[in-house]
């Protein structure tokens, strides 16, 4: 639990996952992931040789690359309220977002 994905998913908010391959994955998509410091739900950054890596909405710094074993499934969808939102119309304006935000960050930090 946490802020990391914030404003994609608030801390609180319910994730469906489904089960999926390494093959299935796209840049952008949310994956849930058993890595070293847990259960950790972060958005596909790169899909390399080395590993699935990613991060968070919400970090400055990307997770590190995990293997195929400890992907436990991608998100489809989060419940708010009473309804649900499907999470492919939102990824390209969240990851613009995210992209604009670490760019500012990095402006005034240099």
């Amino acid at each position: 639990m946490g802020d990391s994905m914030y404003p994609a998913i608030r801390n609180g908010d319910f994730v469906e996952i489904a089960p999926c391959q390494v093959s299935d994955l796209r840049r952008g998509d949310i994956v849930l992931a058993s890595i070293g410091r847990g259960l950790t739900l972060h958005r596909v950054v790169r899909i390399a040789p080395d590993g699935i890596v990613m991060r968070g909405d919400n970090a400055l710094t990307t997770d590190p690359p995990f293997g195929p074993s400890d992907l436990l499934g991608r998100a489809i969808c989060e419940e708010i309220t009473q309804d649900s939102r499907p999470f492919d119309a939102l990824v390209k304006i969240i990851r613009n977002a995210a992209r604009f935000r670490r760019r500012l960050q990095y402006r005034f930090r240099h």
